[in-house]
Formats: C-alpha cells, sequence, structure tokens
C-alpha cells in the first residue's frame, strides 16, 4: 500500500496538472506547474533525512502509521484546494509521508522477511509502486473530458492511507527492533509466527549476538567510521548512479517517443511504460532468491547501456524513419524492463541488508535522501541538456552511466541471498574494503 502510494502519487499529475493550473489560476506558468509536481520531492527529502529517528524510537509498525496522517491530511488539502498554496502545503505534506516510507517499507520487509524470501518479498516495492503509476494513470482518462476530475482522483488517494492505519494493527513489529529495544521475549514470538521453527532458536542467538556485542544507541556520525562508511557509500553510490543513468529523463521523454510513431495520448504512453514496468519487476520477484541481488544488479545495467545505445544509434545514424522510431520504441520499452529487473528493486533490497542493526535506519535515510536530490537535480536540468546538446548524446551519458554502474556492482556489491541479516553483519565487520565476492 505504502509503495502504491508513491506510484499513484508520480502519476497522479501526469493527465491533470493544466486543469489544476485552470481552476487554481496559475495557468500558462511552467514555474508553478513544475513547483506543483516538484515540490513532492522537497518534502520526500525531509521524510528521508527524519525517517530514522521516528522508526528508532517508535519501530517500524508503529511508524507506517504515524505517517500515514500526513498522506491522508496531505491528499484531502490538494483535494480540496482552492488556491495554489493549499495544493503546494498538500502535495509538500504527501511528499514527506512518501520519504519516510520509501526508507521505511523495504527495511521493514528485509527485517521481518524469512531469509529465503527476503529478495522476492523485497521486490513488493517496486511492483506496488507500478500498480499505482498504472492506477493513477488508468484513473486519470476521465479527465481528459472533465476539468474537474482532479479532486476526484485525490480524494482516492486517502484511501491506501487509511488502509496503511488499519492494516498495520494487525501486523507485527520488526524483531530485530524489539531485540535492540530490549524487548527479546516479544522479539522471539514474532519470529516463531513468521520463520520456520527449526530456525527460530539458530536466529535468535544471531540477533541477541549481534545486539549485545553493539549495545549503543546508533548516531549518524557512525556513518564515517569502518564498516558503517562503507555501505553508507554504497547506498548513496547506487542510488546517485541509480538516477543519472537517467530513468526519470527516461520516463519523461517517453510520451514523446511515442508520440513519433503515432501515440499521441501521453497517459496511453505512460501507461504502456507502466506495464512494462510492472511485468519487469514480476520476473524480478521471480529471479531475486534464485539468481541474487548482485547478478541482477549488473544485468539490468548492462540491459539499459544496451537499450541507451540502441535508442542512440537511432537517433544518430541515418536509417528510414520508420526503422528509427521502432528502434526508439524498443530501445524505450527494453530500458524500462531491464530497470524493473535489477536497478530498481535490488537498490533499495540490499542497502538494508548490507547494513548493520544500529546503522540501517540512517544508512538508508542518508541512501534515500541521496537518491531525492538526484532525482531533483535530474528532473530540473533533463530538458535543459536535451535542448543544448539533442537527445543522442543525452541517452549516450545515461548509456555510459549505467556501464560504469555495471563495473561498480561487480566490484563493490556483496550477495546477500540466502544469508540472514546477522551473517551479512558479521561477514561485513571481519571484512576488508575492496572486492567482496
Amino acid at each position: 500500500m505504502a509503495n502504491f502510494l508513491f506510484g499513484y502519487h508520480i502519476g497522479v499529475m501526469n493527465g491533470p496538472i493544466e486543469d489544476i493550473a485552470t481552476e487554481l489560476g496559475f495557468q500558462g506558468n511552467p514555474f508553478l506547474q513544475g513547483l506543483v509536481v516538484s515540490i513532492f520531492i522537497v518534502g520526500a527529502f525531509f521524510g528521508s533525512l527524519g525517517s530514522s529517528a521516528l522508526v528508532d524510537k517508535f519501530g517500524c509498525k508503529r511508524t507506517l502509521q504515524i505517517v500515514s496522517i500526513p498522506l491522508i491530511i496531505g491528499a484531502l488539502l490538494s483535494a480540496q484546494a482552492d488556491s495554489l498554496d493549499e495544493m503546494l502545503l498538500g502535495r509538500f505534506l504527501v511528499g514527506i509521508g512518501i520519504g519516510v516510507n520509501t526508507v521505511l517499507v523495504p527495511l521493514y520487509i528485509s527485517e521481518v522477511a524469512p531469509t529465503k524470501y527476503r529478495g522476492t518479498l523485497g521486490t513488493l516495492c517496486q511492483i506496488g509502486t507500478c500498480l499505482g503509476i498504472i492506477a493513477a494513470l488508468s484513473l486519470g482518462i476521465p479527465s481528459e473530458s472533465d476539468p474537474h476530475w482532479w479532486r476526484t482522483m485525490l480524494y482516492a488517494a486517502c484511501v491506501p492511507g487509511v488502509l496503511i492505519v488499519a492494516g498495520m494493527q494487525f501486523a507485527v513489529e520488526s524483531p530485530r527492533w524489539l531485540a535492540k529495544v530490549g524487548r527479546f521475549d516479544d522479539a522471539k514470538k514474532v519470529v516463531e509466527s513468521l520463520w520456520e521453527p527449526s530456525e527460530v532458536e539458530k536466529s535468535m542467538e544471531e540477533i541477541k549476538a549481534v545486539v549485545v556485542n553493539d549495545d549503543s544507541r546508533g548516531s549518524w556520525s557512525d556513518l564515517l567510521v569502518e564498516p558503517h562508511n562503507r555501505v553508507a557509500l554504497i547506498g548513496g553510490s547506487l542510488f546517485f548512479l541509480q538516477q543519472f543513468a537517467g530513468i526519470n529523463g527516461v520516463l519523461y521523454f517517453s510520451s514523446l517517443t511515442f508520440r513519433d510513431v503515432g501515440i499521441t495520448s501521453g497517459a496511453l504512453a505512460s501507461l504502456y511504460v507502466g506495464i512494462t514496468n510492472f511485468g519487469g519487476a514480476l520476473v524480478a520477484s521471480n529471479l531475486m532468491d534464485k539468481q541474487g541481488r548482485k547478478k541482477l544488479l549488473i544485468g539490468s545495467y548492462l540491459g539499459m547501456a544496451f537499450a541507451m545505445f540502441l535508442i542512440v544509434y537511432g537517433i544518430s545514424f541515418p536509417l528510414d524513419e520508420g526503422v528509427a522510431h521502432s528502434l526508439s520504441i524498443a530501445g524505450t520499452l527494453l530500458y524500462i524492463f531491464t530497470f524493473a529487473l535489477g536497478a530498481g528493486p535490488v537498490t533499495g533490497i540490499i542497502i538494508p541488508e548490507l547494513s548493520s542493526a544500529r546503522t540501517r535506519s540512517k544508512v538508508m535515510g542518508f541512501s534515500f535522501t541521496v537518491h531525492w536530490i538526484c532525482n531533483f537535480l535530474v528532473g530540473l536540468y533533463f530538458l535543459e541538456l536535451v535542448n543544448k546538446f539533442g537527445v543522442g548524446a543525452v541517452y549516450a551519458g545515461f548509456g555510459a552511466v549505467s556501464l560504469l554502474t555495471a563495473v561498480f556492482a561487480y566490484n563493490f556489491i556483496v550477495e546477500t541471498k540466502g544469508r540472514s541479516l546477522e551473517e551479512i553483519e558479521m561477514s561485513l565487520n571481519t571484512a576488508t574494503p575492496g572486492k567482496q565476492e
């Protein structure tokens, strides 16, 4: 539900932004239209920064319920907005909730999931985001004929928030967080209810060993010392490279690519992209615990690089116009599909897996803060770079970053498939910096 909301709020402004601008009195002002969309990212930045303090104090379960409050209030404010200021405040509040949830949900899944299903369950984040985008685009179709339909779309965004508050009441707390605050009996009950009986004693011993060996509260300064600084650097680098490999630029430009082959509806073009993304995420969910995170990540970025260079070839070389357009469409869909196979889901799954219990929330908060900054910068400068250097040069740059990321993953990512979080933590505490197999 949390990632469904993330996807929904990404897609909800895709169609009706012109109608919103007309009704709230800022039509013809591209800066203010852009601000209504991007203020969401500013809120998410602050949400990511503050997520660690909330999780460490309240635990995953309560934090998920608490941050649903700005998600619900923000959606209501946006839906009822009679002015630009009300719309901006609503979008900012939604962004705060999304910023916390993007950190919290993969962290929570990694801490409650049985080891052998952790990767598969982690891909639910990507699947939820895809479904949210598809739902927003599908629900937005009536906005083409009804200029006030955007209010209904924003009211609908309240429902998942309410479901999260109610549903989490029946969910368990993270056993790792319970152990960290000294509630070992409660942690054992959770482990017994979710994991295989044969794993209970071994898992509790490992969790206790990690907690006993690290009984102090984590602080942000921990990210400056070994081995936590390595994990923070890997997490921040993965999100930096993910964003500068061009995913948001390609998503933005995909509607123009589809328009060249006669698909003039932006919503329909985005729907094709959303379905492709969803298909890739489903395949990733099947492969994550079979092939492992590292293979999927490397293969994903190699596929993205190939897709980018395919589009560059179609644009830059003298080909029949129909062939060039077909290469652009094939390259765009291949890029989206291969992104959903690894670059999208693995990045969010592997960072909490590599992090220690002491610093997991802070490493995640730092990594996603980098994500939102880079997301904002790519959105801000993408069109300017396209206008200055051309689509071919920008896409070639995205392809080069994708290749660089594949090399980075090969040299610095540790395989986490089939290993408990405690096993990974203990191995990293004794490992030396450099290449990890």
